[in-house]
């Protein structure tokens, strides 16, 4: 079996399980895509059973103005992904495709059928190459024919893209060989869609009891489960409609009606909110976003105090990090703050202690050392000069 299909663990479908389902409504039909696209046939043999069930069905519907595909699948059988394709674009029907939750790998070629194709502002499109399912044993050159085939079939894809996409060959062999994944507008952009649909996932019809192999999903475990980290926070932060008016959260949405939008209320989610668990009963998906938001910001905030925690005390460290919490810049002003007050405070008793010391009177004359016998002529002189001073004092004394 050659697929083009997310890889997921859940237990196939029989060959008797239909993915699809066909709905009359008069001038239109809808077609429902869910699920993995998979049969043990060759849809491209006449002998196929499912395939001449599914196309009996899509002629029994008669000429019909308009065919609207819904697509939720991760895609599975390329060759059955084909035929569905082929049959789709031989109809004479308005063929308008919209991806209501995931369309993925082999889904994406039965998109490519349709004249307008449409996506959930928070829905995912994905493609990637094909690959080969194989039980039993195999020598070489069998496998070397399989690659032959694989190359074929991915042949088969791109040119299917080339109907649609306004890109060259080589970007669209490029985007299969990287994986590429596109949330609602990005899809638009890269020319897999035309336009995006204001109803998200989450809130559309299909939102909490879709089936996929066989097996129940909500949104939120459909998006745990199937893509990627990055993916699933891009779908999280468009999935979220919601205000805030007296302390009651509700939920709005954008309705089209004969091509006049409106806002309407979604009454049925206004739940009345007057604790912590009520806004967690209320909103889950929101709740669990703000804590996820709150532990990363705390976890740079943590890191940021780290890396300049050198030369801060530990009793300082610790109040910042947990008792009294402030951000590694308000730390980092707080502590140049209270070195400057430090040092202006050993400036002032530093200049007190020379004040104290009787320091500041010392002149800064030389010294010229002690010297025994100038020092007696010093006092020599002194005394010679007091008798002088003495002898000019007597009146006694006889001018010659």
């Amino acid at each position: 079996m050659i697929t083009n299909q997310l890889t997921v663990t859940e237990n196939k479908k029989t060959a008797s399980q239909r993915f699809w389902n066909f709905v009359d409504k008069g001038d239109t039909a809808e077609l429902q895509l869910f699920g993995t696209i998979q049969s043990e046939e060759d849809w491209w043999n006449e002998d196929c059973v499912t395939y001449r069930n599914f196309i009996n069905e899509l002629n029994g519907l008669g000429d019909k103005k308009y065919i609207n595909v819904m697509i939720h699948s991760t895609g599975g059988d390329v060759f059955a992904a084909n035929a569905i394709y082929s049959a789709l674009v031989m109809n004479k029907a308005a063929i308008t495709g919209t991806i209501i939750g995931i369309c993925a790998s082999a889904a994406t070629i039965v998109l490519m059928a349709c004249d307008s194709r449409k996506i959930a502002k928070n829905a995912i499109l994905m493609a990637h190459n094909p690959s080969v399912s194989l039980w039993g044993s195999y020598q070489a050159e069998d496998l070397l024919q399989m690659a032959e085939v694989m190359s074929q079939v991915k042949k088969s894809i791109v040119a299917a893209y080339m109907e649609r996409l306004n890109k060259t060959e080589d970007e669209i062999n490029l985007l299969m060989d990287e994986e590429s994944w596109y949330v609602g507008q990005e899809a638009v952009d890269a020319g897999f869609c035309d336009s995006v649909i204001e109803p998200d996932f989450q809130n559309g019809d299909f939102s909490n009891h879709f089936m996929v192999d066989g097996i129940p999903y909500s949104f939120q475990n459909y998006v745990e489960k199937f893509v990627p980290d990055n993916i699933r926070k891009k779908v999280r932060d468009l999935s979220e409609i919601y205000s805030k008016e007296t302390g009651t959260f509700f939920d709005t949405k954008k309705i089209t009606q004969k091509g006049n939008e409106k806002m309407e209320e979604n009454e049925k989610n206004t739940p009345a909110i007057t604790d912590v668990t009520g806004l967690k009963a209320a909103y889950p998906q929101l709740c669990e976003q703000i804590e996820e938001d709150a532990v990363l910001t705390e976890r740079k905030r943590m890191k940021a105090i780290d890396s300049i925690a050198a030369g801060i005390p530990e009793d300082v460290l610790m109040k910042a990090r947990y008792d009294d919490p402030i951000s590694a810049a308000d730390l980092a002003l707080a502590q140049m703050k209270a070195n400057n007050a430090a040092g202006q405070q050993f400036l002032n008793e530093m200049i007190g202690e020379i004040q104290n010391s009787g320091a500041a009177e010392v002149r800064a004359e030389p010294n010229e050392g002690y010297d025994p016998e100038g020092q007696k002529m010093v006092e020599n002189a002194q005394k010679v000069t007091g008798f002088a001073a003495k002898l000019k004092n007597d009146k006694r004394r006889m001018r010659g």
